[in-house]
């Protein structure tokens, strides 16, 4: 959608905090991770930076790399991983804990960089990487590193990731565990911690929206949502709650927005009332409404919304043009209704009717002529006795 919510820059991304070398942390055992407030998840390219900072293959300090074959994750080649460090046995992340990795992206085909991320937290499961590493991660132990093939499907797709990610390539990682902490609550924040995690969520929502990565923008959306609150909740301060409720409202206009594009129809109605019953005013969601109860059929309930919507804004073109082709498909569905209504009620073609009644008058009229003329011929010629059959006698 043209009128989205969208923070983005030119490069759909949201640049994150990095540092400029990942082969410490590769080449020397961990101890304490860096403590960082959760950011915003999106890659961010480094031209600078050679593939010489990057070993392929790291390995700890002091030990030699353990062989390993790669692992099909899916079953399918989409996904392959083999372990280049073990890490603790059965320490496994869950699904909404916070992680803190190390990565480094590469080009399959070249092996050039194109991201790298140091102490970068996250939380699992919420779509804040692309879906091959969040599936990987899952499946590691704390401490362990791995290097993951990953194909487009499950990396940026067709789409790829300007300048360095062509649409359809095939990606390597190299992937480090740092960390396992517990899942962040939002009724454990402050009203600014719980306004900026779920910020971030609605950016990363509109960056996969950007992508036409519509499941994924969902998804990301409603964990927006939960730092938002819901109907009713009432957080901080009146300033806190105005600016916490403004971003909700933002966020469900733009889950409306997914809902159109995957012809969800009734989920965005649904969500468009939602936003609607915090600002009866508001003029993408009325507009969203009439769309919506257009591409329904609901026509005159279409109308009713859009032109409330040029009352807000009697400008607003977009909205102009669909009250227009409503208005069309009125006329429309009027002329069809009246035909069905002749037919329902066994009326015919007043034309028809009216030729046949013509016809059957003019068919009495020649007859009742020709009977009144042979009465007149035989009445004068009795009068006269001059009656022709008179004259004819049988023998």
């Amino acid at each position: 959608m043209d009128d989205m919510e969208l923070n983005l820059n030119q490069n759909n991304t949201i640049p994150p905090n990095v540092t400029s070398k990942i082969s410490d942390f590769i080449t020397a055992e961990q101890g304490t991770s860096l403590e960082s407030p959760i950011s915003s998840n999106d890659i961010k390219l480094d031209s600078e930076q050679n593939n010489e900072d990057f070993p392929s293959q790291p390995v700890t300090e002091g030990s030699e790399p353990k062989e390993q074959t790669y692992q099909d994750i899916l079953g399918s080649g989409d996904l392959l991983k083999k372990i280049i460090k073990e890490g603790a046995l059965d320490e496994r992340p869950m699904k909404g804990e916070q992680i803190v990795i190390n990565l480094v992206g590469r080009l399959e085909d070249n092996d050039d960089i194109f991201e790298k991320e140091e102490n970068f937290e996250i939380t699992l499961g919420d779509c804040e990487v692309i879906q091959g590493v969040d599936l990987a991660l899952s499946l590691m132990n704390v401490g362990e590193i791995a290097e993951l093939k990953i194909a487009s499907r499950f990396g940026y797709g067709e789409k790829g990731l300007n300048p360095k990610v062509l649409g359809g390539a095939r990606l390597v990682y190299t992937v480090e565990l740092v960390t396992v902490k517990p899942e962040i609550l939002p009724d454990d924040l402050t009203p600014i911690e719980r306004l900026n995690i779920g910020l971030k969520k609605k950016d990363k929502g509109n960056w996969w929206y950007a992508r036409n990565e519509n499941t994924m923008a969902l998804h990301v959306y409603r964990k927006a949502l939960q730092y938002f609150g819901g109907p009713g909740d009432i957080i901080g301060s009146d300033s806190e709650h105005k600016d916490i409720l403004s971003e909700r409202v933002k966020t469900l206009n733009n889950m409306a927005a997914v809902h159109m594009s995957m012809n969800s129809l009734d989920l965005a109605l649904s969500t468009l009332d939602s936003v609607l019953n915090v600002e009866p005013h508001n003029e993408k969601a009325i507009m969203r409404k009439g769309k919506v109860l257009a591409l329904k059929g609901q026509n005159i309930a279409a109308a009713r919304e859009l032109e409330k919507a040029l009352q807000i804004n009697p400008n607003n073109k977009t909205v102009q043009s669909i009250l227009s082709n409503v208005k069309a498909a009125l006329i429309k569905e009027r002329v069809q209704e009246r035909e069905l209504y002749k037919k329902m009620l066994g009326q015919k073609d007043v034309n028809e009717k009216s030729a046949k009644d013509d016809k059957n008058t003019n068919t009495t009229f020649i007859i009742s002529g020709l009977v009144a003329g042979l009465a007149v011929i035989c009445g004068y010629c009795y009068l006269n006795n001059n009656f022709p059959f008179s004259k004819f006698s049988f023998q």
